[in-house]
């Protein structure tokens, strides 16, 4: 029986070692943390645009359905109004799921009269008559347009997603 005795040399890792495998673990761990907050805000963006998507293929979904007709009427006009789309189709019958992401409260749907209101953070803000100029509303306000932009907060303090029909 052959023993080999091993000598002080070989008996195990150095403080120096341990200290650069420390230093590795911890340069992982700080890319992890700066990364995941960054992805989370990604994916919660991405929700956001879905939303939008989703309620502007709801809104030509329910102008098919009422002879061509948008829900941007008031009820002295006669036409759709934004109340009957919220019961029918947000609220109601196809009950979209139109979350913030980020809080989980539902997203208040609603007309803008004027170009340059923005939407708050729990808001998608409808602009009928206007069209998507990036993530910028263009044109002008006409209740009576086939035609709409819709905008949503992005989480990004000062950002928005745009989307139209056009």
């Amino acid at each position: 029986m052959f023993r080999r005795l091993l000598s002080k040399k070989e008996s195990g890792f150095t403080i120096i070692e341990v200290m650069i495998v420390l230093a590795i673990a911890g340069l992982i761990l700080v890319v992890v943390l700066v990364a995941v907050p960054q992805l989370q805000r990604n994916q919660r963006d991405t929700a956001r645009q879905d939303v939008a998507g989703r309620l502007s293929t709801e809104l030509g979904t329910y102008a098919t359905n009422n002879g061509g007709v948008y829900p941007f009427g008031t009820a002295a006009t006669g036409s759709g109004t934004l109340a009957d789309f919220n019961a029918r189709y947000v609220n109601g019958g196809a009950a979209l799921d139109l979350k913030n992401p980020k809080t989980g409260s539902q997203y208040t749907v609603q007309l803008e009269t004027v170009i340059t209101a923005d939407p708050g953070p729990d808001a998608i803000s409808i602009y009928p008559g206007a069209s998507c100029s990036g993530e910028v509303v263009a044109g002008s306000i006409s209740n009576t347009s086939r035609q709409f932009a819709l905008r949503v907060a992005l989480e990004r303090t000062g950002t928005f997603y745009c989307v139209d029909n056009i």
